[in-house]
Parts: structure tokens; sequence; C-alpha cells
């Protein structure tokens, strides 16, 4: 357990290292979502918002969860590993006396854990001063925690399984900027999946992305029943459960394939 808490604390570390990056980024979160507020208040303010699935006050809630979330849900595994592998260390990494995913999973939460506390909850408490209404449905505060939960857990998988094609294609940016682009649209950071064309909408449900962002945003900010809100975290549980294996899959396979560079 030990060897575990010593790498959430170099993911810390890590995350601690740039002040003004620190200042930066929660300046840029601010800057998104005041950009994200005033899109949406006019575009609702005009005649196009008739037909749109969401009002206006359930959408600029759930953008405002959504950013909160991105704030310490996102992982940057594919880079990590991709300069890991680049540079030849990921020699080093692979003899540890640590599972190689159990590693880069402790580095990722303690980088997560100060980014909640540095941009989530300040994020979290401005935006409730200005909102001027809840941000979420407290009955289901439970099980909205469960389904943040599951979403990191997914959202990391995902990163994982990227950053492990890397052992095939040495140099992944091009693939992870293509994939990011695809995941951020899907997953309802950055429109409510609601929204969605109808075929989009549909393809969509058939994808991992949406259990990312839209399904525990939903729970956190829309009322629904208790039958509503276990299918979506049956949702959940299908795609960690499959991404898992995937990633098993992907690290057996990429461990024989891996051609190390550099040192």
């Amino acid at each position: 357990m030990r060897k575990y808490i010593d790498y959430m604390c170099i993911g810390i570390k890590e995350h601690l290292a740039y002040r003004s990056s620190i200042w930066a980024t929660f300046l840029s979160r601010i800057i998104y979502l005041y950009m994200q507020f005033c899109l949406w208040s006019a575009l609702f303010s005009s005649q196009t918002a008739a037909g749109l699935a969401m009002g206006r006050e359930d959408t600029l809630r759930y953008v405002i969860v959504a950013t909160i979330i991105s704030t310490f849900i996102e992982c940057d595994a594919v880079q990590w590993i991709n300069s890991q592998i680049q540079s030849g260390d990921i020699a080093v990494q692979l003899i540890r006396p640590i599972g190689f995913g159990a590693m880069v999973f402790a580095r990722h939460v303690g980088k997560s854990a100060v980014r909640l506390l540095l941009y989530g909850l300040p994020l979290a408490l401005v935006s409730a001063l200005f909102f001027g209404s809840p941000l979420c449905c407290p009955p289901q505060l439970p099980f909205a925690l469960i389904s943040v939960v599951l979403a990191y857990l997914i959202q990391f998988l995902y990163s994982l399984i990227l950053g492990l094609m890397a052992f095939w294609l040495i140099v992944t940016w091009p693939l992870n900027m293509l994939l990011g682009a695809i995941y951020k649209l899907l997953s309802g950071s950055w429109i409510p999946a609601a929204m969605f064309p109808d075929a989009l909408r549909k393809l969509n449900s058939f994808l991992p992305f949406r259990a990312i962002y839209e399904i525990p945003v939903s729970i956190i900010t829309l009322p629904m029943d208790g039958k509503s809100i276990v299918s979506k975290l049956a949702v959940q549980v299908f795609w960690l459960a499959f991404l898992f294996v995937l990633m098993k899959v992907t690290w057996k396979t990429g461990t024989k394939k891996l051609v190390v560079q550099g040192g």
C-alpha cells in the first residue's frame, strides 16, 4: 500500500511544481465557464432554441457541473506513456515491483486529488454563488457519487488503452488528438448529449463515451426516478468491465510488441 501512496505523492508534486500553471489553469476554467454561459444564454434568447431538448436553466446547470467534473477527471496517461516510450524510460517502469497500470492509476489519483481541491471545489463555490439556483438534486447525490467514481475509472481505462497504443505506434499524439476530440464531443463534455441529432444519439448509445460525462452529470442535475438511475449506472458498469478486459488484452499483446527507444 505504501508504494501506491508514494506514487500518489509523486502525482501531487508533479502538479504543484509550477505555481503559475495552477493560476493559469484555474483562470482558464473560469473564462471557459463564462464563455459557455454567454454562448448558451445567447442561444436561448434567440428563436433557434425552441426545439432544443433541454431548457436554459437545465443546460447551464449541466455545463457548470460538467466543467467542474472535468477539472479532476481528465487523465494525461497518453502523453506520459508516450514520453516514457520515446525516452526509453519505459524499460525502467516495467521492471519496478508494482503493476504498470496500478502505478499510472496511483499517479493519476494524486493529480486528481489536488485538481479537485485547487480547481473543482473553488469553481463549484463560485458557480453556486453566481448561478442562483441549486446545481444538483440532493436526493440523488449518493447515486451521483457512485456514477462519478465509475466515470472516473472509465475515463482512466480509456486513456490508458490509448496510451498503450504507443507500444505499436511509438508516437500517439495524432491519434490522441483525433480520438480526444471525438471523446470530448460524444461524452457530453462540450454539449449535452440530449441535444444530439437522433442519428448521432443512437450511435452514441453503442459507445462508452456518454458514460464519462453525460450519465453522471445527468444524475447530478436532472430529477429522475430510481429505475432510470439504476439503468444509467448499469451502463457505466458494463463499459467499465468491457474496457478493463480490453485494457488487459491490449497490455498483454502490447508488451510483446514494445520497442524501447532512447536510453
